[in-house]
């Protein structure tokens, strides 16, 4: 397959460095960096100014408490009862919810977008805390000298044990506890931005909004370069939003490396993309 044109991430820093597999990414920008897909004039200050004032904000509070989850749970009433970060059933239908700066805007958020907010402020005071990438619904990790426990943003920074996170992520996805403890290991910053532009991918598919899928296709597929899948879905996006030539160069390239079923829905979209260029010209 044709590699894919990855000067259009020339702004992008971070995700540039995913791009040659680096792991020292400043996850906050990362974030976004995608969420400047939907606002080209996005300006990250505002985000990373809420974010460092809410650090500030802790620090001298965070002086009186005796131990780390002590600090866990002033860290979450600053964030959630002070700014009412939180989540809700509509979040999952609302694309802004994965956008960083539509969050703190807001206060509301996906469980991915808020972890990623809390663990921004609790690195800037000095408190380890990781996003851990559980089935269908991440939370975050603290592990301290006696215990991990875990913080979950979506459900008003509610902490729990790790048993109690088990039972109730084993209640909510139907797996045994033992299959769901690896999942409470920290996530990679690739993960958390493959896993942010999937839940967008999901959405726009549902809603049929192919131009703004457009960008998200793109780099998932720039992430999972020789992965037929990736280029399949591009071809077809790219074709949805009547970009029919980069659609059929895609779809071509996919061609040999395609399912039969897949093969045939490729060379009906092939077809279909000619002849609306044709007319075009």
């Amino acid at each position: 397959m044709k590699p894919l044109d990855i000067t259009r991430f020339r702004r992008d820093q971070e995700f540039s460095k995913l791009l040659v597999g680096r792991r020292d990414i400043d996850i906050v920008i990362a974030a976004l960096e995608l969420s400047r897909d939907a606002d080209p004039d996005l300006s990250f200050e505002p985000s990373l100014a809420w974010i460092q004032q809410r650090a500030d904000e802790l620090t001298g509070q965070l002086a009186g408490c005796s131990d780390e989850k002590a600090m866990l749970r002033c860290i979450v009433n600053c964030l959630a009862s002070e700014y009412g970060l939180h989540g809700d059933e509509s979040c999952y239908e609302c694309p802004e919810s994965s956008f960083l700066d539509q969050v703190i805007q807001t206060g509301t958020g996906l469980p991915i977008t808020l972890s990623v907010l809390y663990c921004a402020v609790a690195e800037r005071v000095g408190v380890p805390l990781k996003l851990v990438p559980a089935p269908q619904h991440v939370v975050c990790r603290l592990v301290t000298d006696h215990e991990a426990v875990y913080v979950d943003p979506f459900f008003e920074g509610r902490v729990l044990s790790e048993a109690e996170c088990l039972a109730w992520l084993s209640v909510r996805t139907q797996l045994d506890p033992r299959d769901l403890l690896p999942t409470l290991r920290p996530a990679s910053p690739r993960v958390v931005i493959e896993r942010m532009l999937l839940n967008l991918k999901n959405l726009y598919v549902k809603q049929a909004n192919w131009l703004s899928l457009w960008p998200v296709q793109y780099r998932l597929t720039a992430l999972n370069p020789g992965v037929v899948e990736a280029s399949r879905d591009l071809g077809l996006v790219a074709a949805y939003c009547g970009k029919h030539g980069q659609a059929i160069s895609i779809l071509r390239d996919c061609l040999s490396e395609v399912s039969a079923q897949d093969r045939e829905v490729l060379v009906k979209q092939i077809s279909d993309s000619e002849r609306k260029l044709a007319l075009w010209n």
